[in-house]
């Protein structure tokens, strides 16, 4: 009975053990811009305008979505054991690439493409622009 007692307990551990999921590489992000700006000229390019920061881990990239509203990503790969700097695809301004592991997102919710190594989605942070500036920052 005390066998399969200890048995039974250390199979329960070994599978919470075996469910966790590995932390995302991220860092303290706290800023503001005017993100009209002649000084962030990539940021008011095109329909899909982007622009590298510094902070997080390995900076971080914001994207105007549309007039107002802008997401954040930082540019450290979500793949397992990969820690590559993220790139943006200056082609065509909708995909971060790491050039280490070759994977690919979506700028717009920061989602892995199909055929991507990495299969979880970009670590976002939060933004907030009051009509006059963008503000950036940790969520949690």
């Amino acid at each position: 009975m005390k066998k399969t007692f200890l048995l039974l307990l250390s199979l329960i551990a070994i599978s919470f053990v075996g469910c966790k999921e590995e932390p995302y590489d991220y860092g303290y992000v706290n800023f503001y811009i005017d993100p009209e700006s002649t000084e962030y000229f990539n940021l008011n390019t095109g329909n899909r305008g982007w622009e590298y920061f510094e902070g997080g881990m390995r900076g971080v990239v914001v994207f105007r979505v549309l007039y107002g509203e802008y997401v954040c990503y930082e540019r450290s790969c979500s793949n397992t054991d990969c820690h590559g700097r993220l790139e943006v695809d200056t082609t065509t301004n909708m995909l971060i690439n790491c050039p280490k592991c070759h994977s690919s997102f979506i700028y717009t919710d920061g989602s892995s493409t199909s055929g991507s190594e990495a299969k979880r989605s970009l670590y976002s942070y939060c933004t907030h622009f009051d009509g006059l500036y963008l503000w950036v920052y940790n969520c949690n």
